[in-house]
């Protein structure tokens, strides 16, 4: 069931006229009080379908457009009532900018000409005083600003500020001003439009520009003679009229020209809009539609069209041949810049179909069809170009718009006499490269494809209603970058541009419209410019080196020039990070695994490995070069190749490879071969951003090498430390052998362990307890070839000379065998120098641009506070480190001679950070809740920067980021937020873990077993390389930060699915899908690491455990309440731990509160028999449960409108909306719905084009009756097959008679296309709506259907499936409430939760948990959240389309648990997108949040009162602000 989708009510008598919709409640106040003033001008107020109570005081009523920048209107309703009291509404159009605020005050004449305040029982919720001047009042998120002012204000002043930005709205620097007058109507001025004031303003320079018009707005109308009406003809009415009606044409022929895109337009233009407005108008009301209808529907204030005329004279007359003339009033005001919403545009054909375009489409037909194709996105720019007759393409039509989901939306047009494609890219600024476009991009038409660069195609579709245009739609969600295209011929003979440069659409006009070939030229000459100042730079220094280091050295050096190392302080300084955009960091690429390697073995490179390893035994220098040459190899299999050398290289570094095989190699020949490896490694690392995981891991495997002097050094240096400290023989003469034929890694972990021998006064177990922690042991150091034997022995007087010797022996063995210890590669990067060791120096110059004082300030940082043991300000310094480092590190980042080493300090950072997090981790207790905040958010990011594929990471981590600043400034909700944003980051480390699983496991196995690996090494490989990676340390520091959180929050180890309490024997499963086909023999209760959320629960289970965050109103939670079965989340992993240790013990689980749950040890002979575990067998039939599902026959009705829906014809979902129409308030919607009633499919079924699917599905479903369900392979095979047998069936005239005559009754537009299967006569968007409808009918076999009709004994083919039709919303937010609280049972409180998006997010329980609250029926407007949603995704449609729903016989039956079972299907799939929390105000605006939780709150109160008994509601709230109920069922 896709509930929560919502569906779109289509609103009878909508024309191309229409626009505006009066709010209801004013129409009703302004009858009952029978007066009203006549309004400015077109009325702008619209219904508001959220606000839950609408104030009606007057009747003086006057309707205000106030333009605001950025294509806004302020509409302020003026009301007084008798006694004097005033109201004003004001509410911002299309809609309020997040944070606005009004910042006024009133005026008193009696008292003074300055602002003064109102008493505070007066003021609007949430207002507060400014400087005892003034008065801020937050607009709120659903409805109006509410101003009740008493009898003695003259007057309102105010501006605007918008809080997130800072900005002030006020007219050109002076206050806004409405005189209201100090008496009721008839007794003294009406309302008057805004005036200006100089009185107090706020102390801040006002610098805001009002919105600008249009580049050509409409003449200014003549002021001649009054309209003429002569050629009105009809009705005495009409012409009684006729002076009133001049509103209602205005309005009508504004709102056409608003349509058409507000073009430039003559006099006789203009005469002939406002003509058809009349003609249009009049031929309505000649039809018999009423005045009061048609104001109704055009925004005019009720009863101004009769007042009007009552006021004026009668009309003189005029020749029949006049011209109607508009009236003063129809010159538009200066317009907003966005472009209305169209009537949506569903894909499919109205009925009647529109005419077909015949000859060349106009300006005007393009205009429209570029509206159509926008599905109500603002319109932010729009170009025309004629590319002349001669050109491939003649003529293009381009507009950027915005959609209502924040995306930038990109609609081309081009005039062109063959076909023609659309060659395009993302890019980050106009003279940038191209790019591969942003995730979660589309397209219209589909039909688009790699091009195997950055770039994209799309095929341009032929337009039938304008012949010869073609046109395309891409959207993406671009924010500051955008698009850049061309377009070429289909036979690619011909490539069009824009004046030789690409095309580009940006949002801003400015930058689309660049001049690239300017900033290219400019930046080649700054590019110039600045190699000339590096050269001269360059020189500078070296003949400043030249004079402060005249002495050379000898051969060998890697410079010639003594570098000189820069002193430090001795304390670090504490970093102040950068404010770094989070965005730039996102890696659309990358991921390990997503690029072919999941799951897949490269044969090749596994056999090329494998065949080479003999030859690799001899030594490391042999290793290293056969690699470099297998890299190219590898790299041609693609990213399972390069996983396969990955793999080699991680059984080498955990020694299951054989390093050296009696072959004595010098040092700097290990160190050569090295560096040539790791060379190549970078530059894979820099140009492939594909590969980017897989070569990180690789190189961190193995050390960066190096030239010359610094292998060389290995060799030499040992015997100096030797001589100098008198230490010639024992062991330390075995390791001087041993180095000087075949160093290796493990001589870095033997110089370590001599070093904390000498510092722990020779104890010899500290020296093995740190080589056995790293992996060496006596038996590996005997296996050498040439042996170390001996322990190490020093006299006390040989401790200083050693240490300081070693220490420094230390820098030279990590400069070869150490890429990732952030010390060596630190002094690396920044230049480092090492006297010399028999005449040769070692001095490693900095890396150019790299070095720079801030790095080497950072790094000193970073190293300083870890040695001093202060991990915050460490990871600060080693993150901003990274974050300076970027420029180089990211996909196609700069590049740099030295880039290697560049890669390897960011690796070695990497390293650290995950080092800091370790060595920590006991002490994150006892330190202050928002530095652990902060630490867990550099672990965060440390994550995110090494991770390919990190826009999860990224949007988690800016989430993170607004966790600390609330907590840091005091926030109520931070806990809970945290929490919500700690279990999103938990998906997103069990996805990440599961990724190098699946990439790393299979080719481990391949290889492993061929190489000698050890088989437990093997086993574990995948999990043992995850534990190296930075989701480690993030992983340790969300389990240590978990329960404090949960304390903070007032949340237990527990969450209460369903609160049952349940006696059984634990049984310990990976996935509950893994056992839903098995039946229990004695009470279970299942501990599962896995809930999917579709399953269905066991017979003979009673109780279910499951780390997993299943959604409290998710279908297998509501499975679990109607069952009785015991449904709880455990939080704590100890908890978890203490369940799986107790598999095969009978417990009693019982349920204390919502979130706590009692488990004692029981005797196993109490228990009983299972539930349900008799009354089932492992075939098809059952016995009786004694529910029953009544067996349909069909009715002679193919399809129905909703008036006639029945018990008889289809089920409780279409019955219960039916029910509610006309009981509930106008502001809660209810959808437009047909439905196929029941056995409608067998009638389909059984007609002759069906006859050999009837047969077929006959065969099928004998073979359902005998077959074993326990036979879970064949089970789910048949079922597949039978699902697919009926999704084959074709429509029969009948029923696309009768839908299509529904449909029109209800308004639904008809699907564009054939109805039927593709292939088989169906196409276009019919085609999808009838898989859509089949698809609902086969849902009839999904498993949990088959599953709980045979676990409750029920005739499954007694099921017969209605299909309920409906348009959907687009919604930004649905939900789904309890209106009695399913965790405790409370009936005066209703449960809710909330998803980004479509319901289907929610109810079919994606990962993650949706918002949750609880509202006191006698406190609805103030609901309680209970939790922050963690799901990291949501279901979202672009562009209306239809949604067809199961709603069978076999749901909602007592003592039967039918929620869910069956599938709602739409007829364009929705698009799965990440959900950023942290811009969704849904969780980062406090007040919109409490508003819109409160609307919904509301709207369930008010349902159960309709229908009378608790409810299980689902509806949504649409882009606009409209709220949707599309489902209720009484709830059980």
């Amino acid at each position: 069931m896709n509930a929560g989708s919502g569906a779109l009510a289509a609103r009878s008598g909508a024309t191309a006229w229409s626009r505006r919709v009066v709010d209801p409640a004013l129409r009703d106040a302004s009858r009952r009080t029978g007066s009203a003033r006549p309004s400015v001008g077109p009325s702008r107020a619209r219904r508001n379908a959220v606000t839950v109570r609408a104030a009606i005081l007057g009747e003086v009523t006057d309707m205000i457009g106030i333009p605001l920048p950025e294509g806004r209107q302020l509409i302020a309703t003026v009301k007084t009532n008798p006694q004097g009291v005033h109201t004003i509404s004001l509410q911002c159009e299309p809609n309020a900018p997040l944070g606005l605020l009004l910042h006024w005050g009133v005026i008193r004449s009696a008292v003074s000409q300055d602002w003064q305040l109102l008493p505070p029982e007066l003021n609007p919720p949430g207002t507060v005083v400014y400087k005892q001047k003034a008065l801020q009042s937050p607009f709120p998120a659903f409805g109006a600003l509410q101003l009740v002012l008493d009898p003695g204000v003259d007057a309102v002043e105010f501006c605007l500020k918008v809080e997130t930005t800072g900005d002030w709205i006020n007219d050109h620097g002076r206050n806004f001003r409405i005189e209201l007058g100090g008496s009721p109507a008839g007794a003294g001025a009406a309302p008057r439009a805004p005036t200006t004031s100089n009185s107090f303003a706020p102390e801040y320079t006002l610098d805001v520009r009002m919105p600008p018009t249009p580049e050509s707005p409409p003449p200014a109308p003549s002021h001649a003679a009054p309209p003429q009406h002569a050629a009105i003809r009809g009705s005495s009415a009409v012409n009684e009229l006729a002076a009133g009606l001049d509103v209602l044409f205005g309005v009508a022929a504004y709102l056409r020209w608003e349509q058409m895109g507000k073009p430039r337009v003559d006099e006789d233009e203009k005469h002939r809009i406002y003509s058809d407005a009349v003609n249009h108008i009049t031929q309505r009301l000649n039809s018999g539609e009423s005045v009061e209808a048609l104001e109704t529907e055009f925004g005019v204030p009720p009863g101004l069209v009769r007042q009007t005329a009552a006021l004026a004279a009668p009309p003189a007359a005029a020749p029949a041949q006049a011209k109607p003339t508009p009236p003063p009033g129809f010159t538009p005001p200066a317009p907003p810049k966005a472009v209305p919403a169209p009537a949506p545009s569903y894909g499919y054909d109205a009925a009647p179909a529109p005419a077909p375009v015949v000859g060349e489409a106009t300006p005007m037909d393009i205009a429209n069809l570029c509206e159509a194709r926008a599905n109500g996105a603002q319109l932010l720019w729009r170009r025309e170009l004629n590319l002349g007759q001669a050109n491939a393409v003649k003529l293009m039509v381009i507009e950027g718009r915005r959609t209502a989901q924040g995306m930038l939306q990109m609609i081309v047009f081009g005039r062109s006499d063959q076909g023609i494609v659309l060659h395009w890219a993302g890019l980050d600024e106009p003279a940038g490269e191209w790019k591969n476009p942003p995730h979660g991009w589309s397209s219209m038409p589909e039909n688009s494809w790699g091009t195997g660069g950055a770039s994209w195609e799309t095929e341009m579709e032929a337009l039938t209603t304008a012949r010869g245009w073609h046109a395309a739609t891409i959207e993406a969600p671009c924010d500051r970058d955008g698009l850049a295209f061309v377009i070429r011929t289909a036979d690619s003979a011909h490539w069009i541009k824009d004046d030789g440069q690409d095309f580009m659409c940006f949002a801003d006009e400015a930058t689309t419209l660049t001049d690239v070939r300017a900033i290219v030229k400019r930046r080649k000459e700054e590019e110039r410019a600045r190699r000339k100042a590096e050269k001269e730079e360059r020189r500078r220094r070296e003949r400043e080196q030249q004079r402060s280091f005249p002495q050379k050295l000898k051969r060998g050096g890697l410079s010639t020039t003594t570098i000189k190392e820069v002193k430090m302080p001795a304390r670090p300084e504490v970093i102040k990070r950068k404010d770094w955009n989070h965005d730039e960091i996102k890696m659309h690429q990358g991921a390990l695994g997503h690029a072919g390697a999941s799951g897949n073995v490269a044969g090749g490179s596994v056999d090329n490995i494998c065949n080479s390893e003999e030859g690799a035994t001899r030594s490391l220098m042999h290793r290293f070069n056969i690699a470099s040459d297998l890299i190219p190899q590898c790299k041609g299999e693609g990213e399972a190749g390069l996983v396969a050398m990955a793999v080699w290289f991680r059984f080498m570094a955990l020694r299951q490879l054989v390093w050296n095989n009696d072959y004595n190699i010098k040092p700097r020949e290990i160190s050569a071969a090295q560096l040539k490896c790791t060379t190549q490694l970078a530059a894979l690392h820099k140009d492939d951003p594909a590969m980017r995981d897989v070569t990180r891991f690789i190189m961190a495997t193995i050390g960066r090498g190096g030239d010359g002097d610094v292998g060389q050094r290995i060799r030499d240096e040992i015997l100096v430390v030797q001589r100098n400290n008198n230490c010639m023989g024992g062991m330390m003469e075995e390791w001087h052998q041993k180095l000087h034929n075949n160093t290796s890694p493990d001589d870095v972990l033997i110089c370590e362990a001599l070093l904390k021998f000498i510092a722990a006064d020779c104890d010899i177990s500290v020296y093995w307890d740190h080589l056995h922690a790293n992996g060496i042991t006596k038996e590996r150091m005997a296996s050498y070839d040439r042996k170390i034997c001996g322990e190490p022995s020093f006299k006390p007087d040989q401790y200083e000379g050693l240490t300081r010797d070693l220490k420094e022996y230390l820098r030279t063995l990590k400069a070869v065998h150490s890429g990732a210890d952030l010390d060596s590669a630190a002094e690396n990067v920044m230049g480092y120098h090492q006297d010399a060791c028999k005449g040769k120096e070692i001095n490693m110059p900095p890396v150019t641009e790299v070095a720079t004082d801030r790095m080497r300030t950072l790094l000193h940082s970073a190293r300083g506070f870890r040695d001093l043991g202060e991990p915050l300000h460490s990871m600060e310094a080693m993150l901003e480190a990274r974050r300076e480092l970027w420029n180089w590190t990211r996909p196609g980042g700069a590049d740099n001679s030295r880039l290697k080493d560049v890669i390897y300090l960011d690796l070695a950072l990497e390293s650290a950070v995950r080092q800091v997090v370790e060595a920590n981790l006991s002490s994150m207790a006892t330190r202050a809740p928002v530095d652990v905040l902060k630490m867990t958010g550099l672990a965060l990011e440390n994550l995110a920067l090494s991770s390919g594929g990190n826009d999860e990471l990224v949007i988690c981590l800016q989430q993170w980021q607004g966790v600390v600043g609330s907590a840091m400034n005091g926030g109520n909700d931070w806990a809970l937020q945290a929490k919500s944003v700690v279990d999103r980051v938990n998906n997103a480390l069990g996805e990440v873990s599961q990724r190098y699983i699946n990439a790393l496991q299979p080719t481990a196995h391949a290889m492993g077993g061929r190489l000698g690996v050890d088989g437990h090494v093997l086993d574990i490989f995948s999990e043992e390389v995850v534990r190296g990676t930075p989701a480690a340390p993030l992983s340790q520091m969300l389990r240590a930060l978990d329960p404090r959180l949960r304390e903070m929050s007032n949340m237990g180890s527990w969450s209460i699915v369903s609160p049952v309490e349940a006696a059984g024997v634990i049984e310990v499963i990976n996935d509950l899908k893994d056992v839903q086909n098995k039946t229990y023999s004695v009470p279970t209760v299942l501990v599962s690491r896995r809930v999917g959320g579709e399953e269905d629960i066991p017979p003979g289970v009673v109780g279910l455990i499951t780390p997993d965050m299943p959604d409290v109103l998710a279908h297998t939670s509501v499975r679990a309440r109607n069952e009785r079965v015991l449904f709880a989340t455990v939080f704590d992993a100890s908890r978890m731990s203490e369940l799986e240790g107790m598999h095969g013990q009978a417990v009693n689980c019982a349920p204390v509160g919502a979130d706590d749950l009692r488990i004692t040890s029981v005797d196993p002979s109490s228990l009983g028999a299972a539930p349900g575990a008799g009354a089932v067998n492992m075939s098809m039939s059952a016995p009786s449960s004694g529910v029953n599902i009544a067996k349909r026959e069909f009715m002679g009705r193919y399809a129905v409108p909703s008036p006639e829906f029945t018990g008889a014809i289809v089920g409780g979902k279409s019955r219960n909306l039916q029910e509610l129409r006309g009981r509930l308030p106008d502001w809660i919607n209810l959808p437009a719905q047909v439905a196929l009633p029941f056995c409608t499919f067998d009638a389909v079924l059984a007609h002759p084009n069906n006859g050999h699917i009837a047969q077929h599905l006959q065969g099928l479903r004998q073979e359902l009756e005998h077959l074993d369900f326990s036979n879970q392979v064949a089970f789910q095979d048949l079922l597949g097959r039978i699902r697919a047998c009926i999704m084959q069936m074709v429509p029969t005239p009948e029923l696309v008679d009768e839908m299509s005559r529904a449909f029109a009754a209800e308004r639904l537009p008809w699907p564009e296309g054939h109805l039927g299967p593709e292939g088989a006569g169906g196409s276009g968007a019919a085609a999808h709506a009838w898989a859509a409808v089949t698809g609902v009918w086969a849902s009839k076999y999904n498993e949990r259907a088959v599953l709980s009709c045979r676990k409750a004994g029920l005739s499954h083919e007694n099921v017969s499936m209605a299909v309920l039709c409906q348009p959907v919303v687009q919604s930004q937010y649905a939900f789904v409430l309890h209106t009695t609280n399913p965790q405790t049972g409370d009936p005066n409180e209703i449960y809710g939760e909330v998803v980004c998006g479509m319901g289907e997010a929610l109810v079919g329980n994606f990962p993650g948990r949706a918002l949750s609250f609880v509202a006191r029926k006698d406190d609805l407007t103030n609901p309680r959240v209970t939790g922050f949603p963690s799901k990291a995704n949501g279901l979202f449609t672009d562009a209306p389309t239809l949604i067809f729903r199961s709603d069978s016989n076999g749901e909602d039956l007592e003592g039967f648990a039918g929620a869910g079972l069956y599938d709602s299907i739409q007829m364009h799939e929705a698009k799965l997108r990440p959900v950023d929390y942290s811009r969704d105000p849904i969780v980062s605006d406090e007040t919109f949040r409490a508003q819109a939780l409160a609307a919904i709150a509301h709207a369930a109160n008010e349902i159960e009162q309709a229908l009378g008994s608790p409810q299980d509601i689902e509806g949504c709230i649409a882009a606009d602000g409209a709220l949707y109920v599309v489902q209720t069922r009484p709830q059980v």
